[in-house]
């Protein structure tokens, strides 16, 4: 693969990157007009939406006040009317006179009622007979006639015998002889709801860019005023976003008649307040104005263009080629510090910081080399620095290691020899756990912790010598689990010696548990002494040595009680014989006493077989000293009745040597 040079590089850069920019921000920008054209638009709509709350809140207020209003003077209207019967109670009694006061006060209608709610008097004689109780109008009105203080006033609503709308109202005479009823049609109030309708309010708006406002029902999702009257009472309930309360404003885009508009839609209580626009007009603008930005662009990258191409060849190339020969010699291990100036900041900072790094290199290492070797810290290090491709060897590794005077080979042979060495050390582990190793220095032996560290760019021996500590240690090992007096293992170093065995059953094959007792220890120890008591168990216990070959385990675990356990044999065959070649060692001879009577060792033994009789040692130890105690009874009875046939034979001797001459026996 060929590799391109910074002068060609950097211009060829320049320009892809010039016109990738060019591709990419083209596109950009129209998005970005468009997104700003859009934001513009959203806030615009936004303030017609609020202009558009605050007249429709007003125009509510005005209304309801134009109904109190209204609701007040219908009231009043019925308190005069009470008032004016109550004095010319002859009103009742003519349809003329009742249709002159309705002119007097500007009604239209007046009804007089008894106390039980019927009427019976007024300006309408067809009504005459109606109650409270006939048809739901009339009923609003109802409970006036358990409440003698209310005063109601009812809400627009069509007459329901006419059709026409009105609003009635309902007071007590003072003498409480009945009710009395105006009616007024709301010819003012009605124009004045005309007037402030949302579709009045909505065409007062004026609108740029071909676009509408509209209001929406949400609940009936028709479009109820519009400044486009084509629109009004179109069904848009189907059309996204139309039939949801949003929050704010937001944005949606929909097709219409063939066109694509853009929309911004508000809610606001029942309605959702829409201004469209078409979306022709924004992308228009926006491309637009992105040409433009294309000019200004290829302009300024013609000229960019120039100047980095004149800056790379006169200024970038050549100091880079400077640097990095510099870096070629550290590499290879030259750790002296680069000396060019460059005059360009950047260059020289990253100079200076590269023989800072390497100041600090040739520093930790002498530090870490006077540190380790003046402290006397019995610690050696190896490390390979596979970047600079340099070693770093303390003078404590030569010592640890047995290398003698190395001053004048080069670094990299004497490199050579100490991996070569620990190599050699690290085929002899001792303790894998603890990375203990056995080393031969100079024919003495040696125990080394040696510990290699690696990451991406070196490698670390770490060598410490453990030599007195793993001494001590086995010293300790073998006090703890060996029995003072036989020298064979006591309890607790059988206990462990099995545990390790037992881990790794599959390397074990056919195995046997022997277990061994004393016999006549206390008659020794009785007749001859302690000292020849403890020379007898001496005497078992070599024997059981003797017995044990190469995979064996023998342990003296009680006072008289020993066991050995075989393992490793290929038959069951093997483990026999060697039982019967243990038992054949019985009577043997270990000491003669003063008289010359040769004393011989008896033990008793029991067994057990791995895996037929059980697979834990502790059930083989069990079976084994059952088998053993067995074995010790019978022997017991077998050496007791041997004990007399012996003493009945010398007693005949004895009398036949008498009737001889007296002469005393012979010792046997």
């Amino acid at each position: 693969m060929q590799n391109n040079s910074i002068k060609r590089t950097l211009p060829r850069l320049a320009k892809l990157m010039t016109l990738m920019l060019i591709i990419l921000i083209l596109p950009a920008n129209v998005l970005l007009q468009l997104h700003l054209q859009h934001q513009s638009q959203k806030k615009s709509s936004e303030e017609i939406f609020s202009q558009l709350e605050q007249l429709i809140e007003s125009n509510a207020a005005d209304l309801e006040q134009a109904k109190e209003d209204f609701s007040e003077k219908c009231i009043q209207s019925a308190r005069m009317a009470a008032y004016f019967v109550q004095y010319y109670p002859s009103v009742t009694s003519s349809l003329e006179q009742s249709r002159e006061l309705a002119e007097k006060l500007n009604v239209d209608e007046v009804h007089f009622f008894t106390k039980e709610g019927e009427i019976y008097a007024g300006t309408h004689p067809e009504y005459y007979g109606y109650t409270f109780y006939s048809g739901e109008q009339m009923m609003f009105f109802l409970p006036m006639l358990e409440d003698r203080s209310l005063e109601l006033c009812q809400e627009i609503t069509p007459n329901t015998a006419e059709g026409k709308e009105m609003q009635y109202a309902a007071v007590w005479m003072e003498d409480g002889s009945g009710i009395v009823q105006i009616g007024m049609e709301p010819r003012r109030l009605q124009q004045e709801i005309r007037e402030k309708s949302l579709r009045n309010i909505i065409s007062a708006f004026p609108m740029d860019w071909q676009g509408y406002l509209s209001v929406v029902d949400i609940e009936a999702g028709r479009i109820i005023a519009s400044t486009a009257e084509n629109l009004i009472g179109r069904d848009v309930s189907g059309e996204t976003g139309t039939g949801k309360k949003s929050e704010g404003v937001t944005m949606l885009h929909y097709n219409f008649g063939g066109k694509k508009y853009c929309a911004y839609l508000k809610s606001y209580g029942g309605y959702l307040l829409i201004r469209t626009y078409l979306s022709e007009y924004s992308l228009r603008s926006s491309i637009e104005s992105t040409i433009f930005v294309l000019l200004y662009m290829v302009l300024v990258a013609v000229a960019v263009i120039s100047i980095i191409v004149w800056y790379v060849n006169e200024k970038l190339s050549n100091n880079l080629t400077y640097i990095v020969n510099d870096l070629k010699k550290i590499e290879k291990g030259n750790l002296d510090n680069i000396t060019i100036n460059t005059g360009i900041k950047e260059f020289d900072e990253l100079i200076f910081y590269i023989n800072q790094l390497l100041k600090s290199i040739r520093l930790n290492w002498y530090r870490l080399s006077n540190v380790l070797d003046r402290g006397q810290i019995p610690i050696g290090i190896y490390e390979s620095d596979l970047f600079y491709k340099k070693e770093f060897i303390n003078e404590r590794l030569f010592e640890i290691l047995g290398i003698g005077d190395q001053e004048n080979l080069p670094q990299s042979e004497m490199a050579q020899i100490v991996k070569k060495k620990l190599e050699e050390a690290q085929m002899r582990c001792v303790k894998q756990s603890e990375q203990i190793f056995e080393y031969n220095r100079n024919d003495e032996t040696k125990y080394l912790r040696i510990e290699k560290f690696m990451d991406e760019q070196s490698v670390t021996y770490c060598v410490t010598d453990m030599t007195l500590w793993w001494n001590e240690l086995n010293v300790l090992r073998e006090q703890s689990s060996q029995d003072s007096l036989t020298g064979l293992y006591n309890r607790r170093g059988f206990t462990d010696r099995m545990d390790e065995l037992f881990l790794h059953p599959q390397d074990m094959d056919y195995a046997v548990m022997i277990m061994v007792d004393a016999d006549g220890l206390k008659r020794v120890n009785d007749v001859y002494g302690h000292e020849a008591g403890d020379e007898y168990l001496i005497k078992i216990g070599k024997i059981l040595e003797t017995a044990a070959k190469a995979n064996a385990v023998c342990a003296r675990i009680g006072g008289d009680e020993f066991v050995l356990f075989l393992y490793g044999n290929d038959s069951r065959q093997r483990m026999k014989e060697a039982i019967v070649e243990l038992e054949s060692r019985r009577s043997e001879k270990f000491m003669e006493d003063d008289s010359g009577i040769a004393v011989s060792v008896e033990f008793s033994v029991g067994y057990a077989f791995y895996p037929m009789d059980g697979q834990d040692y502790h059930i083989l130890m069990r079976i084994a000293d059952e088998n053993m105690y067995q074995e010790k009874r019978k022997r017991k009875k077998r050496l007791k009745a041997l004990s007399v046939a012996v003493c009945g034979k010398l007693a005949v001797q004895e009398t036949v040597s008498g009737r001889d001459g007296g002469k005393p026996g012979r010792e046997e």
